[in-house]
């Protein structure tokens, strides 16, 4: 059996909404935008909803909004995608990098402390594969250190922490609807903020910087506009935005198959602890399981992990690494001058995991060939 990394499957659904946006005839930004940012913003609590060309597109710009710039600080940690740092450095801020927690994979409150001076300005977190950081310990830190706390919510759409939505947590969230995420519109992201101003600073920035958009001056509006201060090119596109609405009809069924999955995959590969860690379970938070990443226990197996995801794929299951930290990439080793050594935790992490196949219409019959794959391996690989 072959069992493919990701697998994207779209439905009537979807077909129905984009036709409808090409029947409209206006393919821009414009009110199927416009009917994709309500829906967001209801679907995570959130008061303002900015749709964008890319979650790397809302990183960059709610720093930018928010004032952030040379000589300024942002905590981040180093496993997350490169874009989380390549925002921060767009603003010609410096990121810093906080060690991360050996269990979720996710920044350490404690690490973040210690990182905090003088020139800091916002704490950058990750919800890796969807699990919520500690969101009680970092908005204490924010408040007393008078931070701004931005969540990169790449893979969390559908999460809660506490109860709350990932979306009405943090002071700004940032969502990533690239054609792997939870939700896709192709290319894509959204920024969902409680703050009016900041939403709409956002807004503004994402159009070269502009006074009127092109759906308003062509429907009603005046052909005049002002551009008031330098923006960028980074809205969303009403076809982006159909694909989206298709998605968002179809969300919460979708999240309850990954739900059922990710328990199934539990079940499966529960009895193999001696030789693998499950992805953590807190009944405090509720993941949107992006990702279904297992750790090795290292020291049960007679080879590493880049050759045990050599074996799995040459048994047809399709396997991914989440997240190579940044400062193993040449860009950032000479921007940042950090080295392996300072984040133990992160290093010690990164030599174990192994992202395993998951999307919302995985079978359970592809379930169990992993696991059963991953227990012929502990049987020739294993101590």
């Amino acid at each position: 059996m072959k069992v493919p990394f990701f697998r994207l499957k779209l439905t009537q659904s979807e077909a129905r909404a984009v036709q409808k946006v090409v029947r409209s005839g206006w393919l821009t930004t414009g009110p199927a935008v416009a009917e994709f940012e309500t829906g967001l913003a209801r679907l995570v609590g959130a008061r303002h909803a900015v749709a964008l060309s890319s979650g790397s597109a809302g990183l960059h710009l709610t720093l930018a909004a928010l004032g952030i710039g040379p000589g300024d600080e942002v905590i981040t940690t180093p496993f997350t995608m490169a874009a989380t740092l390549e925002a921060i450095l767009y603003c010609g801020a410096t990121p810093i990098l906080a060690d991360i927690d050996p269990v979720t994979l996710n920044i350490d409150p404690a690490a973040v402390a210690k990182k905090v001076g003088r020139r800091t300005r916002a704490i950058l977190t990750v919800d890796i594969a969807g699990q919520p950081c500690d969101y009680r310990a970092l908005k204490r830190l924010a408040r007393e250190h008078r931070l701004y706390l931005i969540d990169d919510a790449a893979h969390a759409l559908g999460a809660r922490y506490r109860g709350r939505s990932i979306g009405a947590v943090a002071d700004a969230t940032i969502f990533s609807f690239y054609s792997t995420k939870n939700i896709t519109t192709g290319e894509g992201g959204a920024v969902v903020t409680p703050k009016k101003a900041l939403a709409d600073r956002i807004r503004h920035l994402s159009l070269h910087g502009m006074t009127s958009s092109g759906w308003k001056r062509h429907h009603g509006g005046s052909w005049r506009y002002d551009i008031t201060e330098l923006g960028h090119k980074y809205n969303m596109s009403d076809l982006n935005a159909g694909l989206g609405l298709g998605q968002l009809e179809r969300f919460e069924a979708m999240q309850e198959c990954r739900r059922r999955l990710a328990a199934r995959y539990r079940e499966k590969l529960a009895g193999f602890g001696e030789y693998i860690e499950l992805p953590a379970d807190d009944d405090r938070v509720r993941s949107a399981w992006h990702l279904f990443i297992v750790k090795l226990q290292s020291d049960r197996w007679r080879v590493d992990r880049d050759r045990l995801i050599d074996e799995l794929e040459k048994r047809g299951v399709g396997c991914g690494v989440h997240f190579i930290p940044v400062y193993h990439f040449s860009l950032f080793k000479k921007l940042l001058k950090c080295r392996a050594s300072d984040f133990p935790t992160c290093e010690a992490a990164f030599r174990r995991v192994i992202t395993l196949p998951f999307y919302h219409d995985l079978t359970y019959r592809e379930i169990d060939y992993v696991a059963a794959v991953f227990g012929r391996l502990i049987k020739q690989f294993g101590k």
